[in-house]
């Protein structure tokens, strides 16, 4: 997960209903019978709109994050590219003008194919880690003109200022245990920067989540929301999907032998190298600590001072920072 950008366009009050759902899907060529809202999105509206014949696609309207003309673009260029070469990411549908970035009410729109499947399901992590390899692989040759970047080093002494900040204001300074949990990115960010240029490069999905993945009959169908899509180092996919992977629920403590054989299973697929595996917690620390932040911004944004869940990131930072401690690293 990277930070983003918040710029155009202007925030959107309205929210999207069934009709405009049915007009947005008719841009793209779909004619569609009737639609209803997709639970979950809490950045994004989603609606599936039905054909005649029972197939579906997806009306994904962006309002909420403010993101720019450009973060859209980048993310469909990826699926555009991912799904040319993979089967599980399905590439987002185009006006007849050819652009698949649509504008409703001041807010940015795209049509996307509809997979049927289950999400959420914790259970197909070596599918998952196989078909997160074959991603990384499809895109070694995607070189995008404008490219979405970042680096952990960069990201991690972003958020540890952040983070900073965050304990010197008053309605947030005695909420979470800032102490440690600066510490551990600052822990991190030293442990990672002597080996930092040893670890490959590559577009990432960003937030390779149960949630994001379709499965049906146990197989990978598809991979979701590219919504985080950067270039970074490829172990922070791996680390992100594995921290979320071995846990049983979004507030259970971290298993590690889960996590490293969802490691181990990508390695089988795409060999890490000795420096990925080793940084595999302090990925995870970079990870855990953006969402603490992230948290806190979107929700101080409505009300000052409100933290949401970010307690649930602050301990998952501190347990990761203490395996990192504890962790015997990988033999080279």
């Amino acid at each position: 997960m990277a930070p983003r950008l918040l710029a155009e366009p202007a925030s959107v009050a309205r929210r999207m209903n069934g009709a405009d759902a049915l007009r947005i899907a008719a841009l793209c060529g779909v004619s569609g019978v009737s639609a209803h809202e997709l639970a979950g999105g809490y950045s994004n509206e989603s609606w599936r709109v039905t054909r005649a014949d029972g197939t579906s696609v997806v009306v994904r309207k962006y309002g909420r994050l403010h993101v720019t003309r450009r973060a859209v673009f980048f993310e469909h260029a990826v699926m555009r590219h991912a799904a040319a070469r993979l089967p599980q990411v399905h590439a987002p549908l185009s006006a007849p003008d050819g652009d698949s970035i649509l504008l409703e009410d001041g807010a940015f729109v795209a049509v996307l194919p509809y997979v049927e499947g289950t999400t959420g399901e914790r259970s197909a992590a070596a599918a998952t880690a196989e078909t997160l390899a074959r991603f990384h692989r499809a895109m070694v040759d995607f070189h995008p003109a404008q490219p979405c970047s970042t680096r952990t080093v960069g990201v991690l002494a972003w958020l540890r200022d952040r983070l900073l900040r965050f304990a010197a204001e008053p309605s947030l300074a005695r909420r979470l245990p800032w102490d440690e949990t600066i510490l551990a990115v600052s822990g991190a960010l030293t442990r990672f920067v002597p080996y930092a240029a040893r670890l490959p490069l590559s577009t990432v999905h960003g937030d390779p989540h149960p949630d994001n993945v379709v499965v049906e009959q146990g197989r990978v169908v598809a991979l979701l929301d590219f919504d985080f899509a950067h270039e970074t180092e490829r172990a922070y996919d791996v680390a992100t999907a594995a921290d979320a992977y071995a846990r049983a629920g979004e507030d259970v403590p971290l298993d590690t032998t889960r996590a490293e054989t969802f490691a181990l299973a990508y390695h089988a697929a795409a060999p890490l190298g000795a420096e990925e595996s080793r940084f595999l917690p302090e990925l995870m620390i970079r990870r855990n600590a953006m969402l603490l932040w992230y948290v806190i911004a979107r929700h101080g944004q409505r009300a000052p001072g409100d933290i949401g869940n970010a307690e649930r990131y602050a301990r998952r930072v501190a347990e990761l920072d203490r395996w990192s401690r504890e962790r015997r690293p990988p033999a080279d």
